[in-house]
């Protein structure tokens, strides 16, 4: 068993529930599982956040934060928009943050049972859009630029570049991330490793 250490930092908390989230969804992921990534107790993230709902949106938050802030970078102010510059900085966290991106996604397959977890997945979603239009997209650049990403999102929850055999989506996934050794594993939730 692996020994406890000290609390951590807020900010370490949420990128180790990001990691557990990540793994296993909302639903299928537990606080004594979190408890376990982050190196605290079950306990200790109970009194720390109240709840695994609040815990998760509190995730979700923070894993959108690293969303926009990608897309902020790439955007530098320009009020062009370029999306294959965006679209590069998305890729690149698919790349950098597997986590964060699953999160996000994850959000998506909660809502409908989740009043809050929707509402903060919409918030987010209002946030990215707002950065796409600050960026200089149009309603239509926005919706196929969005488009793009929830596709790649359900690539990834489904680690298709991964586990698939099809020829044609394995055609898709490198057509839109990449060479297949450079896309991150999906989720294995058998283990607790999270994100391979």
């Amino acid at each position: 068993m692996r020994a406890r250490r000290p609390p951590a930092r807020n900010e370490e908390l949420l990128d180790a529930a990001m990691t557990a989230f990540a793994a296993r969804g909302y639903f299928g992921t537990t606080t004594a599982q979190v408890a376990a990534s982050m190196g605290v107790s079950q306990p200790y993230v109970i009194q720390t956040f109240g709840s695994k709902r609040e815990l998760f949106l509190r995730t979700h938050a923070h894993a959108g934060s690293r969303i926009v802030a990608a897309f902020r970078a790439a955007a530098n102010g320009s009020e062009t928009f370029v999306p294959a510059s965006l679209g590069a900085a998305y890729v690149r966290l698919v790349r950098s943050d597997l986590a964060a991106v699953l999160v996000h996604a994850h959000a998506f397959s909660a809502a409908p049972a989740e009043p809050a977890i929707a509402a903060e997945a919409r918030r987010l979603f209002e946030e990215i859009t707002a950065t796409i239009r600050a960026a200089g997209a149009t309603i239509p650049e926005a919706a196929a630029f969005l488009s793009r990403g929830m596709l790649i999102n359900n690539l990834l929850l489904m680690d298709a570049a991964n586990a698939s055999a099809d020829a044609d989506v394995l055609a898709i996934v490198e057509a839109i991330l990449g060479p297949s050794d450079q896309i991150p594993h999906g989720t294995d939730p058998s283990t607790d490793e999270g994100p391979r």
